[in-house]
């Protein structure tokens, strides 16, 4: 699932903890509406670009610089904290959801849209094998 969520993110420029909020979502049989993507967006706009993207930027610069191990690794940690504390604020979106009122979509339907809204359209062949490993 590791593999398949980097992929994701170096090919096709995936938000891996938005991705994981949106399957997290489908597992709790809610389907993203566009009041949910507009509320991520703001939370992602706060976040990946200011600080999770300048941090992952230079981790990976740090991996080919002699001597920068030590350096790599606090970067690293701060790049997962980062995620971590994004990922905590996509979660209290879910307090805003409504309860479900009669049957909920089965996972699987709630995983297939929340993955079709969350990767580009020209993402097919990995938002299959995602949908494939998380079924």
């Amino acid at each position: 699932m590791a593999a398949l969520c980097l992929e994701a993110q170096d090919t096709v420029g995936a938000d891996v903890p938005l991705l994981l909020w949106g399957v997290w979502a489908a597992a709790r049989g809610h389907i993203l509406t566009e009041a949910d993507m507009n509320a991520a967006q703001a939370l992602a706009d706060r976040w990946r670009g200011p600080v999770i993207a300048p941090l992952r930027h230079a981790r990976r610069a740090l991996k080919d610089l002699p001597g920068g191990e030590a350096l790599r690794q606090d970067v690293k940690a701060a790049e997962l904290e980062a995620e971590r504390l994004y990922m905590t604020a996509l979660e209290g979106l879910a307090a805003g959801w409504p309860s479900p009122v009669g049957p909920r979509p089965p996972c699987p339907t709630a995983l297939r849209d929340n993955l079709a809204r969350l990767l580009p359209p020209d993402a097919g062949p990995v938002t299959e094998r995602l949908h494939k490993a998380l079924s």
